[in-house]
């Protein structure tokens, strides 16, 4: 019987040699393609004349499976890298592989994201500080005996509670019913009840440094001043009161018998919708000299702001400022851009954009995770107040210098990087300065630029389409 007769080469082996024309240099397709074609049909010639068995189809497939990897190492060739690295992708694809790399280090950019998720406690507007000023104005605390009578009393309030916390401490004591105020829920266990004692709760921050998000840490023993406390529960790690270095809480004892209640403690409360600060402030300077509870005169009423806050003017003002700089750079020592089509301007809208959105995504997360870096006050301001803003300002202007420039040297057709540079003119001659003539690899043009900061502007001479396919060779 008769073999049946192919007249075309199997469908695999044409869709690997198809498949691997996209992986060849475009500069080389054609060619490249040509050549493997040419081999497919030379060597299903022999297979049809039967020169060539059946096992020998199954080794067909295999060359031309290897047509794979000869494209590949042609475009990867030392040359094309060359010309890869310096055409108009290689920079986009640096900075999108930079943001993918910061997106896993940062857990899909926790830090910003956290900027835009809601607040850990309910209604900050609504809290009140309650308390006395100095002869300095400098505040001071309240006498912690009337706080049970204006809780009782008080028409204005919804609850309120008291705190104490010595300078530079990072500990925090605070009445039972504190973070019921506060409106804030825990993220591991639970928050205080009347009557705890020799409790403590952990902040978020000190959950990660000390703890290293243990979720088994409820219920563990922790040493505060050689006594044993037990953890009963763990703050929101975007939650924090009174001062961001409050590291553990425990439970403050106001009952005005005990002989360890403090003479002056802090109070916050929460008012309840449509109250006047003004009329808060009297209110309980009534229901204190009602009560019998001397006071000197009437307290101050005002906006607890001893809690967390979306820190986006810090951030806007950083990045607005940033821009400024950047910009008094670029026009210090560049000429303005001069593209003539819209894939130039595109180009350098996306490079500016990741000239800005990658230090500025960087600065956030850096500044987000300095609180848990380190608990030490004065190493998160240094940190995150000073040197991360300064480093911010300093690698967006130097970026965005960096883009323009790099436009500049750059074919305003392919956005290939120019090359061969030619030094033309002399510094001694006015009527032919010195200047620097650079060539497009795809012999698009030719490019000079003035040596000297004299405000001449560069100038861009075409070439006759000819001149493409002699670049063409040439690569």
């Amino acid at each position: 019987m008769a073999r049946e007769r192919h007249p075309r080469p199997p469908i695999v082996c044409r869709a690997l040699v198809r498949l691997a024309t996209f992986v060849a240099p475009a500069t080389a397709r054609a060619e490249w393609r040509a050549k493997w074609d040419s081999n497919l049909w030379n060597w299903w010639i022999l297979f049809e004349r039967g020169e060539l068995t059946a096992r020998d189809q199954a080794r067909l497939i295999a060359y031309i499976w290897g047509s794979l990897m000869d494209a590949f190492w042609l475009r990867f060739s030392r040359a094309h890298l060359r010309h890869t690295a310096r055409g108009a992708g290689a920079v986009l694809a640096a900075g999108a592989v930079a943001l993918a790399l910061m997106a896993a280090a940062t857990h899909g950019f926790r830090g910003t994201r956290a900027l835009f998720d809601p607040l850990p406690l309910e209604n900050p507007d609504a809290l009140v500080s309650i308390r006395y000023t100095g002869a300095a104005n400098e505040p001071f605390g309240v006498p912690p005996r009337v706080i049970p009578v204006w809780r009782e009393k008080s028409k204005l309030l919804v609850d309120l509670a008291g705190y104490l916390r010595p300078a530079r401490n990072p500990r925090a004591w605070v009445t039972t019913n504190f973070f019921s105020v506060m409106g804030v829920n825990p993220a591991l266990g639970r928050t205080f009840r009347p009557g705890d004692a020799d409790v403590a709760i952990l902040s978020g921050g000190a959950w990660i440094t000390m703890f290293n998000r243990d979720p088994k840490v409820v219920g563990r023993k922790v040493d505060l001043g050689g006594r044993d406390y037990t953890i009963v529960g763990v703050l929101p790690e975007a939650f924090w009161a009174i001062s961001p270095s409050v590291d553990v809480w425990t439970p403050l004892d106001v009952d005005p018998l005990s002989p360890t209640t403090p003479y002056l403690i802090g109070i916050v409360g929460r008012l309840r919708p449509g109250a006047d600060l003004a009329k808060v402030r009297t209110e309980l300077f009534d229901i204190a000299r009602n009560a019998n509870q001397f006071l000197p005169r009437p307290p101050q009423v005002v906006a607890f702001g001893s809690v967390p806050s979306h820190p986006f003017v810090p951030y806007l003002f950083g990045l607005a400022f940033a821009l400024i700089c950047g910009a008094a750079l670029v026009s210090r020592g560049l000429p303005r851009p001069s593209g003539r089509g819209w894939f130039y301007w595109t180009y350098l809208a996306a490079k500016t954009g990741f000239a800005i959105l990658i230090p500025t995504l960087l600065w956030v997360e850096l500044s987000q995770r300095a609180g848990v870096v380190t608990s030490v006050m004065t190493v998160r301001v240094l940190l995150a107040g000073i040197l991360l803003p300064i480093t911010y300002l300093l690698a967006t202007a130097c970026a965005l210098r960096w883009i323009f420039a790099d436009q500049r040297l750059r074919c305003p057709v392919c956005m290939q990087l120019l090359s061969m540079p030619v030094t033309l003119g002399s510094w001694g001659s006015i009527l032919d300065p010195a200047s620097t003539e650079m060539l497009c690899d795809s012999g698009h043009g030719t490019l000079q630029v003035p040596d000297a900061a004299d405000g001449q502007p560069d100038r861009w001479t075409n070439l006759d389409p000819s001149w493409a396919e002699l670049f063409r060779d040439r690569e």
